[in-house]
């Protein structure tokens, strides 16, 4: 089982990221291949329990997205030609900083079996590629970034809980060890329902490298005006100056080989507690529903997230999602 963790945690990120960089370098596409209604947009996210009225497990997250067209022109590859005689292609870079606690963050000991503290901070490259004809919808991502007291998870926390007079966290002593971020994610979206106002679309997605490793299948579904997009980027293609609401809801079942996040990285050695493998619940469920507005470029979103546990002796979560985006 070791010899498997690394195979999926070292050889296949190196190995997809190579490939991807020689399928980039060697390709000769024309310009004609791929559709240029390409936005200009930038969004911001941010994720966090306390609208439950909780403060644990995945407590907060911020991403911020920026989509331009100079991006995408380097991304044109014959990858998917396939598939599509003309595909639209869209690029975008993130930047996510993400932080984990166990249910006990006042306590200034080790809180043994349950989520150790951790914060990632990463920069993310993304590519969505659509097939105008055939229906097929392609997203990837590529991770970049560390992980541990490097991330600043610390820092930030208590910043944040000094602005709203919340209790001071203490156990981020504990968190786990400085590590790198290197992680590829594929998502194939496939609708079998397809209309203007609905998309109904299973998926599945694999993620490997040293952040996550694991495998999932799920159901997508959206509803709204020009869904043909909403299930991939919670955007409409166009501004609009009618106000346009959409809703979006995932189901998906995942499968977990590896979660550093509550292992600890793949090179630290030092870590205070991560959780064992043996611990790992191998399949965790999650849940989504995304209720959205977009008006004259604007797109403003409230999701609410669940999961099951993530470890044997953790409980089911939730939390929210506010995104507020802008096409310029």
């Amino acid at each position: 089982m070791r010899n498997l963790i690394l195979y999926f945690r070292v050889v296949t990120p190196l190995l997809f990221v190579f490939v991807i960089c020689e399928l980039h370098s060697q390709s000769q596409v024309s310009e004609d291949f791929y559709s240029n209604e390409i936005d200009r947009y930038i969004s911001i996210k941010f994720d966090n329990d306390t609208y439950y009225y909780t403060d644990y497990y995945y407590t907060n997250g911020i991403e911020i997205e920026l989509k331009l067209p100079v991006i995408s022109q380097f991304s044109r590859t014959q990858i998917f030609s396939k598939v599509s005689k003309k595909s639209l292609l869209e690029t975008s870079i993130s930047f996510a900083h993400r932080l984990y606690t166990p249910k006990n963050i006042r306590d200034t000991t080790i809180q043994f079996n349950d989520r150790p503290f951790a914060a990632t901070l990463e920069v993310d490259y993304i590519n969505s590629i659509t097939g105008l004809n055939s229906g097929f919808d392609f997203l990837s991502r590529i991770r970049l970034g560390f992980m541990g007291p490097a991330a600043g998870g610390k820092a930030f926390h208590k910043k944040i809980h000094e602005w709203i007079n919340s209790p001071d966290p203490k156990g981020w002593d504990y968190q786990i060890a400085n590590d790198i971020i290197l992680n590829y994610d594929f998502t194939v979206f496939y609708p079998i329902l397809k209309k203007s106002k609905i998309i109904i679309a299973p998926n599945g997605t694999i993620r490997a490298g040293t952040l996550y490793d694991d495998l999932s299948m799920g159901l997508t579904f959206a509803f709204g005006s020009n869904s043909d997009k909403l299930y991939i980027n919670n955007t409409l293609p166009a501004k609009s100056r009618k106000i346009k609401f959409f809703i979006v809801t995932d189901v998906n079942l995942k499968y977990v080989i590896y979660n550093a996040t509550l292992q600890g990285g793949l090179f630290s050695r030092n870590d205070p507690y991560v959780i064992k493998y043996s611990q790992l619940t191998p399949i965790v469920f999650s849940a989504n529903v995304i209720l959205g507005i977009n008006w004259h470029g604007i797109s403003l979103s409230l999701g609410h997230n669940f999961l099951t546990r993530e470890f044997a002796t953790g409980t089911s979560h939730n939390y929210a999602s506010i995104l507020l985006g802008f096409k310029f």
